[in-house]
């Protein structure tokens, strides 16, 4: 069991440390001019598909996470397994929500 568990820590502390490493990259990276930073509609076409995928996920991500409270409220799913797993998936939900609502926020 605890090998799971430390796979599952790496992986978001990769994850976490990947996500850092991007957000300071596109900080630097700011447009040179208005005419760069006006957005072309592939570029608006591209948004809009990556916000209806991230939508997906956040929803499948919290039925099966209610669907495994359920269970582990049940007796079907033991506790000691439950925990890390519910861990991980909200961390992504909150990670999917949190980029969601950063795109449909208007820019200043």
């Amino acid at each position: 069991m605890w090998f799971t568990n430390v796979l599952s820590v790496w992986f978001l502390a990769n994850f976490v440390v990947l996500f850092l490493i991007g957000r300071r990259l596109s900080k630097k990276q700011r447009p040179a001019s208005e005419i760069e930073s006006m957005p072309s509609r592939k570029a608006s076409v591209r948004v809009w598909i990556l916000r209806i995928f991230g939508s997906y996920l956040v929803l499948a991500w919290s039925v099966f996470f209610l669907l495994c409270v359920n269970g582990t409220i049940r007796g079907e799913y033991p506790l000691n397994r439950a925990i890390p797993a519910g861990a991980f998936l909200l961390f992504f939900i909150s990670m999917f929500s949190w980029g969601l609502y950063r795109s449909f926020r208007p820019k200043v």
